[in-house]
């Protein structure tokens, strides 16, 4: 029976992560989609080139890589609040310079791309470990899931500028004849990362006790400058209702409140007990329990009304604060209400 490559397991994999981020359209991911199709390109032509033994490729392959890295690296900065000029300096001059070298010295392809992967790979991890202060024009619904598309984005890049590495001493040493070994086990490695990733995009949290009603967490009123901060974004928020907004970023709630927005994401965290995200989606939950009591809307239509723009985030978000989905808390409601009128 044939055996199939690491690879191919891979591009499946991906192909199925791919089709979760594309599907429905209104839910898209434009740095994870982006992403993604750059990881199955470079591994196709990768697999191509080593699996089937297409010598043509031996030249594009490189090239390709020089330009993805920086594509993927771009999918995830775009939404930080970089200076345009650093931004163009950092997205253009590396790939710039190295496809030059690499034409007036082609010995230096192999240095350069592990150069290539390992800067854009660390710089991805390092803004997947800063997320909540530097993807300040994410939407806060969609924060956790990039701040994971961007730790496995810098994983990806930097396993396979080890790859390079070894496939580099490999061909100094044998010729390349582990070349495909060592592509095999790197993408052996990779798997599981992909498949942390499929399971965090259909993450569900445990089912508690209907009834048992978890409230969140309340923020602590002490007297300091984080405080004081809060208390005044928690006031402006509530009035103006800047949650019932689903594009709703840090970057929008900070030019709305008129307060930095790494001080005001260090101050929500520090007094809420919790990210930005979560405090934000405790808002839409009371408003989207007050229309689960007081109307008959869907469950649909509530869930935009409050803000949400996925129904599992959603649904993933009420189990959270509430202990129940939001159709049993609606007839928990309707269950107490005809009780209440009988014992009268």
């Amino acid at each position: 029976m044939p055996s199939v490559p690491f690879p191919v397991l891979t591009l499946l994999a991906l192909t199925l992560l791919l089709v979760r981020a594309l599907f429905p359209a209104h839910q898209r991911h434009r740095g994870t989609v982006c992403f993604l199709i750059v990881c199955i390109l470079l591994i196709a032509v990768t697999t191509l080139r080593w699996e089937f033994n297409l010598a043509s490729l031996r030249h594009l392959q490189p090239i390709l890589a020089m330009l993805l890295a920086p594509v993927v690296w771009h999918s995830f900065i775009s939404m930080a609040p970089v200076s345009r000029r650093r931004y163009l300096i950092q997205l253009l001059a590396p790939a710039t310079l190295s496809l030059c070298a690499t034409i007036i010295w082609p010995a230096s392809t192999d240095w350069l791309l592990i150069l290539l992967f390992t800067g854009y790979g660390c710089s991805l991890l390092s803004l997947a470990r800063q997320g909540d202060h530097w993807l300040s024009f994410c939407r806060l619904g969609e924060l956790g899931q990039t701040k994971i598309m961007a730790f496995l984005a810098g994983c990806f890049l930097c396993l396979s500028a080890v790859t390079d590495l070894l496939i580099f001493f490999d061909f100094g040493r044998t010729g390349g004849k582990l070349a495909p070994s060592i592509i095999a086990i790197a993408q052996a490695m990779l798997l599981p990362f992909i498949g942390a990733a499929i399971l965090a995009a259909g993450k569900r949290v445990e089912v508690t006790e209907i009834g048992a009603e978890v409230a969140p967490a309340r923020p602590v009123l002490v007297e300091d400058e984080a405080a004081i901060t809060f208390n005044a974004i928690e006031k402006m928020v509530r009035e103006s209702q800047l949650y019932l907004n689903p594009d709703l970023t840090l970057a929008l709630l900070a030019r709305k409140t008129g307060i930095p927005a790494r001080q005001l994401s260090s101050s929500v965290n520090a007094v809420s007990r919790g990210n930005l995200s979560r405090w934000i989606n405790g808002f839409r939950i009371e408003r989207a329990k007050a229309l689960l009591i007081n109307t008959t809307m869907p469950v649909t239509e509530i869930m935009l009304e409050s803000g949400f723009t996925t129904k599992s985030n959603f649904n993933r978000e009420f189990q959270r604060v509430v202990g129940a989905s939001p159709t049993a808390f609606r007839q928990q409601q309707r269950d107490n209400l005809t009780t209440h009128s009988e014992m009268r």
